[in-house]
């Protein structure tokens, strides 16, 4: 795009003296006369960079009909309109045709150098417009924009098509008028917190991530995903490992019981009894790894997802009875600090008691003997808020961001260190399924597990 800004100035016989070419080309400007209106259409295709049109007509009427015709065919171009007079009903029908600025002659040089600026700022408004436009119309996702009250300001050529709406003009109507999946109309709840992230199916079978965003002093903005072919993906992967889990878990139950039947039918001598020991212990390893492939599997599939009120003192006080042995067998210190009247939350209690147990039993195995460790929930800002520290010895950073990874294993961890590396990403999925956030807080003097649940 040039710097030096286009002017091009058409006039009839009547009204060349309107305008002093001279000054405008001593401001700064590339002055253009025409006085043919096929060469102004010309240099309208043709015209490169800043470009404003100066139109100078004696005829108010004549004048309104030219700029009407020009900007039919070049709606970008803002117009300056220079004429001998202008009345009511002229200033009323410029606005609705769309000129940028009109003048009434004699025109002083600082009255046409105002206008030409706001020329060129409307011709900066319109292609931002326009862009704007061109984006929404040729974006494959479905965007829709609402004000806070969920009435529409905008919605795409392709979240038309992805919700069947037959309305042309929907504009100012609410939410509920146009859309009546219940899963789309979750996102208008009042007090959402966003972002907000939910999966909607529509009546052609197609699956959509929704993600919304608030948009201060604007309204809420809505992008939808087509995640169809991800879904049969996993869909595949998910029948592919369970069927592959289960056909390997009963032969493995078999060798783990015939194990077990070894001594009944003759004596062994120690080495044999070492050596049963060594299977027995990876048979355990390989069916806990089967265990917990199919409990992700069936949390990403979103199996078992009915929801329902959840007390987290009940459900954090019963997770650590349940693994009071191994608490004690390490002689550790474990504290439960939770207020009497901390809200419920909506979930589905089984896989929110499996999240704290991973957490809290990950945080008793990395703790040494005698260790202390604090499981602490509170209520904030329409959150609640879940943290398990210990004082153990920390996860390297450099194996902080993968640590929520399927079958990793942090680089400060002995073979001998059980655990099948899947545990933090069963922690992940839950918390994803509910809606909520995970993150890791580490240190040579301890780690901390952050959740974070919308209430």
């Amino acid at each position: 795009m040039t710097d030096i800004p286009h002017l091009l100035i058409y006039s009839t016989p009547e009204s060349v003296s309107f305008l002093d070419h001279s000054s405008l080309v001593s401001a700064g400007y590339d002055v253009i006369p025409i006085s043919d209106l096929r060469d102004l259409e010309a240099w309208l295709i043709s015209s490169p960079g800043e470009t404003v049109l100066i139109l100078c007509h004696p005829s108010p009427q004549d004048a309104l009909q030219a700029s009407a015709d020009i900007l039919q065919a070049h709606p970008l171009v803002p117009i300056l309109l220079v004429t001998n007079e202008i009345n009511q009903s002229f200033l009323k029908q410029a606005l609705e045709i769309g000129l940028a600025d009109f003048l009434t002659v004699p025109v002083t040089s600082d009255q046409i150098q105002k206008a030409i600026n706001r020329g060129l700022a409307h011709l900066k408004e319109r292609r931002a417009g326009h862009d704007f436009e061109q984006v929404m119309t040729n974006l494959t996702d479905g965007f829709i924009l609402t004000d806070l009250n969920s009435h529409i300001l905008l919605v795409n050529q392709s979240a038309h098509q992805i919700f069947n709406i037959k309305v042309d003009q929907v504009e100012g109507m609410s939410a509920n008028e146009i859309f009546y999946q219940q899963d789309f109309l979750d996102i208008f709840k009042p007090l959402r917190t966003y972002p907000y992230r939910n999966e909607i199916s529509t009546e052609d079978g197609r699956v959509y991530s929704a993600q919304s965003s608030l948009i201060p002093n604007i309204g809420i903005a809505i992008v939808m995903q087509d995640i169809t072919h991800l879904k049969e993906l996993d869909r595949i992967k998910t029948d592919f490992v369970n069927s592959i889990s289960h056909d390997i878990r009963s032969p493995l139950t078999s060798v783990y019981g015939f194990i077990g039947l070894i001594d009944r039918v003759g004596p062994i001598n120690r080495q044999q009894a070492e050596f049963i020991h060594h299977i027995q212990t990876s048979v355990q390893h390989i069916t806990s790894l089967i265990n917990d492939l199919l409990d992700l599997n069936r949390v990403e599939a979103g199996y078992d997802l009915q929801r329902t009120e959840v007390h987290f003192k009940d459900l954090l006080t019963q997770t650590i009875n349940n693994l009071e042995y191994q608490i004690s067998e390490k002689m550790q210190d474990v504290i439960l600090s939770v207020p009497d009247d901390i809200p419920v939350v909506l979930g589905n209690p089984l896989h929110l008691q499996r999240m704290a147990g991973n957490l809290i039993e990950n945080a008793i195995k990395f703790t040494p003997l005698m260790g202390k460790i604090e499981v602490r929930c509170r209520a904030e800002a329409k959150q609640l808020i879940l943290e398990v520290a210990d004082n153990g010895p920390g996860i390297p950073l450099a194996d902080q961001p993968h640590i929520f990874e399927k079958f990793y294993r942090g680089s400060n961890l002995s073979q001998l260190t059980g655990g099948t590396g899947l545990g933090l990403s069963i922690v992940q999925s839950i918390v994803d399924k509910h809606h909520g956030r995970i993150w890791v807080e580490s240190s040579q003097s301890g780690t901390t597990f952050t959740v974070i649940l919308p209430l």
